[in-house]
């Protein structure tokens, strides 16, 4: 069970880098080309997806730690 979950916790952390990154490029490139559109749909389209993948490994980080089997 602790590996299914650590596994989840790493691909969480992988999708929120990626989306982030890609947010952040978004709306660098919107910037760059002066289009406030872009800017504000790169944030509408990617912001939540970010945010749950960011809360899902927020939890499974959080249960990973009360999963740790203690050494003696």
């Amino acid at each position: 069970m602790q590996r299914i979950i650590k596994k989840l916790f790493i691909l969480s952390i992988i999708g929120f880098a990626i989306v982030g990154f890609l947010l952040v490029l978004g709306q660098i490139a919107g910037l760059v080309i002066m289009n406030g559109t872009m800017i504000i749909k790169s944030s509408e389209y990617l912001s939540t997806i970010a945010y749950l993948l960011s809360a899902v490994a927020a939890i499974l980080g959080f249960i990973l730690h009360y999963m740790k089997v203690k050494e003696e």
